[in-house]
């Protein structure tokens, strides 16, 4: 039996949800980098799934964004 992962594409949509909470706020990537202290190379690769995040960058983008950071995995 062939096991399957059910979580292979979680950075994908964590980041489709990270940039679609960025939009309804008018935030640029360069705005929320700013705003978190990181460069928005980093924001654009969270976006694109490509990075790994700590617990505490999750907090900080939440913070940032004014939202429970559950909301981020509201997909």
């Amino acid at each position: 039996m062939k096991f399957m992962n059910k979580n292979a594409n979680l950075k994908e949509k964590f980041g489709k949800k990270l940039a679609y909470i960025r939009n309804t706020r008018n935030l640029s990537q360069m705005e929320l980098a700013d705003k978190i202290d990181k460069s928005f190379n980093y924001i654009s690769q969270i976006e694109c799934g490509k990075a790994n995040l700590t617990m505490n960058m999750l907090i900080l983008l939440a913070d940032a964004l004014d939202i429970d950071a559950k909301e981020l995995f509201d997909f």
